[in-house]
């Protein structure tokens, strides 16, 4: 079921409907019948048996850890049977050793599960590559299921805060539980929620508010406007320039140019689809994690990640890159490399490391392939440096008497920043590393600017007009983020207005997503870029 066809809007419009009807014991069940019912369409029967599985594994692991971590405490709290220190010291590694033999186990379990679908023919891929045809292994021949990226990295999460024993207890009733690992908005692309801030809100009781309602349609309409708009035309662009860039010699700075909108394209497709999720969630009064913030706004490399897929920068920090960087074998290097290097790079060496791994494992989650891995290296290296060489930037600009805090030192910023983000999106947007590598070199080995005044730009799929016409959107774009950078939310602002003014605004909205959206040759309705990581 696709985001942009009319069953999702009927079946959208239906769940809506019996959600505020019934009473509201009931609500959490529509719930669940709208994620069974959406993950059937759209996922299929054979990937729902990959989703139920994660749902049980995490949710009954949870339960014997803390069953056990109970255990534990109500027998050294039991008075009338008092435990020596060393009695209390014995029950509770035996206690540790068993809640992490439960926590191993399942994480096993669901990323041995994901590694093989998503990464298993892959690694057969290159194996192959070293064996002699006659010998080769064939392909495993498996789907990958909707959203297994999304709810296997939020249901291990759940898992591995509860053995932490700091953000939730757990969830003790499965149905609970299954309501916010199937929520039906998160699957196509996430964002990937916390359980201790998405939970409670799927099975409480909630009544129908207008003022919800209003803020949730008017995002719900912006995200189809950035998609259908702006997404869709800019990919005729970026389409043209990867897909033929050998074929009509496109060098120099056209090529530069595809990967420019293609920038804009994901930013705009990911985030209007998030924009979607988090509308439909807002009609129900349900509030998710929010996936961007303004990214391009960014002034350095490790900042556009703060502000870039949020939810999954938040994961890679609290479940891999704090494990990492306070894991005893770091801290052993931080303190040798303190005594040789002094406490500054003693410090900051471990840190970077750290970070390293987590960029590259953010380039493996983007998808099976070395252009990924490139991808991750090549953030990597520019989020690690920034923090390896902090002092040493700092002290270059104080020397060259740069003013840090002007407007136009920042605006030289996120120029940079989008300058160098953009430079990586080669990896990501071309079809194989291969092939990345030769678009780096059709734009670096031709110098050829006056392609952006003779007319070149209106023959890559955009006549005239209509190049334009993507200009002028992405300037409201732009405006977009900058009021939101000020902390101005317009949605708010529009819904506070008058019937007649909110409904001037939602009308435009809509008969510009009619009139001006891109449903043209190749246009796929369920087709989102995420969604495929």
């Amino acid at each position: 079921m696709a985001l942009f066809s009319i069953q999702f809007f009927i079946f959208l419009a239906l769940v809506i409907g019996l959600y505020y009807i019934v009473p509201g014991k009931l609500q959490k069940y529509v719930l669940l019948a709208a994620n069974i019912i959406f993950y059937f369409i759209a996922g299929g029967l054979d990937a729902m048996a990959f989703i139920l599985i994660t749902t049980v594994t995490t949710w009954f692991s949870a339960y014997k850890i803390e069953s056990i971590e109970n255990a534990y405490k109500s027998r050294t709290a039991n008075k009338e049977r008092p435990l020596s220190r060393e009695e209390k010291a014995a029950l509770k590694e035996k206690a540790r050793r068993r809640k992490k033999r439960y926590l191993v186990a399942t994480l096993l379990i669901n990323f041995g599960i994901l590694g093989v679908l998503k990464y298993g023919n892959f690694v057969i891929g290159n194996i192959n590559a070293f064996l002699p045809e006659t010998s080769r292994i064939a392909d495993m021949g498996l789907l990958l299921p909707l959203g297994i990226s999304f709810y296997t990295f939020q249901s291990t999460g759940y898992l591995i805060d509860v053995y932490r024993g700091s953000k939730n207890k757990a969830c003790r009733n499965l149905i609970d539980y299954a309501v916010f690992t199937t929520y039906f908005p998160q699957m196509i692309q996430g964002p990937i929620n916390r359980f201790n801030e998405l939970g409670h809100q799927l099975i409480e009781e909630r009544r129908f508010d207008s003022a919800r309602f209003r803020e949730g349609f008017s995002r719900l309409l912006w995200g189809y406007f950035k998609k259908m708009v702006i997404a869709e035309r800019t990919a005729i662009i970026v389409n043209e320039v990867f897909n033929n860039y050998e074929l009509h010699s496109h060098q120099g700075f056209i090529v530069f140019i595809g990967v420019f909108f293609y920038g804009v394209q994901i930013y705009a497709d990911f985030s209007g689809g998030m924009d979607i999720v988090f509308g439909a969630s807002e009609i129900m009064g349900i509030d998710m994690q929010e996936n961007f913030r303004q990214p391009f706004m960014a002034k350095n490399v490790a900042e556009f990640w703060r502000r870039w897929h949020m939810t999954l920068g938040n994961w890679m920090r609290d479940y891999v890159f704090y494990p990492i960087a306070l894991s005893k074998p770091f801290m052993k290097l931080g303190r040798s490399l303190k005594k040789k290097v002094g406490t500054y790079y003693g410090k900051v060496i471990p840190s970077f490391m750290a970070s390293f791994i987590v960029f590259i494992l953010v380039g493996i989650w983007h998808g099976a392939s070395w252009k990924y891995i490139a991808y991750g290296v090549y953030q990597a290296v520019f989020v690690s440096t920034a923090t390896l060489f902090e002092k040493q930037y700092n002290a270059f600009n104080t020397f060259m008497k740069f003013d840090t805090e002007s407007a136009g030192f920042k605006f030289w910023q996120m120029l940079r920043t989008t300058f160098i983000i953009t430079v990586g999106r080669y990896f990501s947007r071309a079809a194989t590393f291969t092939d990345a590598m030769r678009m780096y070199k059709a734009t670096f080995t031709r110098f050829n600017p006056w392609v952006l005044f003779d007319g070149t730009l209106y023959t890559l799929g955009l006549e005239m007009k209509e190049f334009h016409f993507l200009i002028l959107m992405l300037i409201v774009l732009l405006a977009a983020d900058i009021i939101a950078e000020k902390g101005i939310v317009i949605r708010k602002e529009v819904a506070k207005q008058n019937t007649v003014f909110r409904w001037a605004v939602y009308l435009t909205a809509i008969l510009m997503i009619i009139i001006f959206g891109v449903y043209g040759p190749g246009f796929d309705a369920a087709s989102f870029i995420y969604q495929k990581f």
